[in-house]
């Protein structure tokens, strides 16, 4: 499900830029390309942060935190069809 939203977007951004000129199409996809590896670097600088905290996690609260990410887990599979 998640591919197939990805590829409807994706396919959405080829239309758009389908009906432009060669230097137009150019930038566009070099603007994309350059927010993507923006959000690309901050998602895995925020994940190693993640992890670094998690690494240095007293037990009491690191089963606390594992038993939320549980329940979070569980509510997003209620949700999902």
């Amino acid at each position: 499900m998640g591919v197939e939203a990805l590829s409807e977007i994706l396919n959405h951004f080829s239309a758009i830029l389908g009906g432009g000129s060669g230097v137009a199409k150019a930038f566009a996809w070099i603007g994309i390309a350059l927010v993507a590896i923006v959000v690309v670097y901050y998602i895995t600088v925020g994940l190693i942060k993640v992890f670094k905290a998690f690494w240095r996690m007293n037990v009491k609260y690191l089963g606390l935190v594992l038993f939320m990410l549980g329940v979070v887990f569980i509510a997003i599979s209620l949700i999902l069809p």
